[in-house]
C-alpha cells in the first residue's frame, strides 16, 4: 500500500512538469478581476522536418505537420516548429497544448486543392453554424493552443 501511495504521490507531483503549468497575470482594472491564467508550454520542440516535411513549397507536408502536432499533443504539449523556408500544406488542425511556431522567414503555403480541406468541419459562415471546408488553421474543443505573435 505504501509503495502505491508513494508512486501516486510522485506522479501527481510530476504532472505539472509533464502537462505544463499556468502563470497568473494580474491586470490592473477599475473593477475586481481574477488573475488571468496563461498557459506555459512544456519546453519540448517537435520539428516538422523530423516527421518527414520537405521545404521548398513543392512537396505536400500536410501529413508530416499533422504527425508533429499529434506527437506534441501525446507528449503533453510543447512547440511544433516550422523552420525557415516555404512549406506546402493543406489544412492544419491543432490539438490541445500545442504551440505552432513559425521560425523567422518560415512560410506556410496552403494548397489550392479543395480536397485538401476535407472532411468538412463544424465552422461558421456569416454567423451561421454549419459544416464546411476546413479553415487553413483549425482547432475545436482544444485548450491551450498557440500561434505566437511573430507567426501571425
Amino acid at each position: 500500500m505504501k509503495i502505491f501511495l508513494v508512486a501516486l504521490g510522485l506522479s501527481l507531483v510530476s504532472m505539472p512538469a509533464v502537462w505544463g503549468q499556468y502563470k497568473a497575470v494580474h491586470v490592473k482594472a477599475p473593477f475586481q478581476m481574477e488573475p488571468i491564467k496563461e498557459y506555459v508550454y512544456p519546453n519540448r520542440n517537435f520539428s516538422v522536418v523530423d516527421f518527414g516535411a520537405v521545404k521548398g513549397g513543392i512537396a505536400d507536408n500536410t501529413k508530416s505537420i499533422a504527425a508533429a502536432i499529434d506527437a506534441c499533443h501525446k507528449a503533453g504539449g510543447g512547440r511544433v516548429v516550422i523552420p525557415e523556408g516555404e512549406w506546402l500544406t493543406g489544412s492544419v488542425h491543432l490539438k490541445s497544448n500545442v504551440n505552432l511556431y513559425l521560425s523567422e522567414n518560415a512560410v506556410l503555403c496552403f494548397t489550392d486543392n479543395p480536397s485538401d480541406y476535407l472532411p468538412a468541419v463544424m465552422t461558421s459562415w456569416e454567423g451561421m453554424e454549419c459544416y464546411n471546408y476546413s479553415p487553413l488553421v483549425y482547432a475545436i474543443g482544444c485548450e491551450n493552443v498557440g500561434l505566437p505573435e511573430k507567426a501571425c
